[in-house]
């Protein structure tokens, strides 16, 4: 399943560029199943894109980017990808709180 987590609403002001660079960083640091994602179409997205065929790999990517979220007091979004469309199911962060592995992974159909 292709999942993705994005910055709601990346209007992050000055610390743009630090949240970009922070993103970039954690996929290149051994995530081989991550995808970084900038892109300025219509609107601004912002985050990752993630294969994955099981709800324990959800557990690494919601923690670093749940720490993101903490440290530029933003919030992300989770969801899925199928068949090019996008389906938000969940977000956590700032104002969200911390993510719920068993209800994210749930709400993605991992039984």
């Amino acid at each position: 399943m292709k999942i993705y987590m994005y910055v709601d609403n990346p209007d992050l002001g000055e610390n743009e560029q630090a949240m970009v660079d922070a993103i970039a960083q954690w996929v290149g640091e051994d995530n081989p199943h991550a995808k970084f994602i900038n892109a300025r179409d219509d609107e601004w997205t912002l985050g990752i894109e993630l294969e994955m065929k099981n709800r324990k790999f959800l557990a690494e990517p919601l923690n670093a980017m749940h720490k993101l979220a903490l440290k530029y007091k933003c919030d992300f979004v989770v969801g899925y990808i199928e068949d090019g469309e996008k389906e938000d199911v969940c977000y956590f962060g700032k104002e969200e709180g911390k993510p719920d592995l068993f209800e994210i992974g749930s709400y993605l159909g991992f039984g």
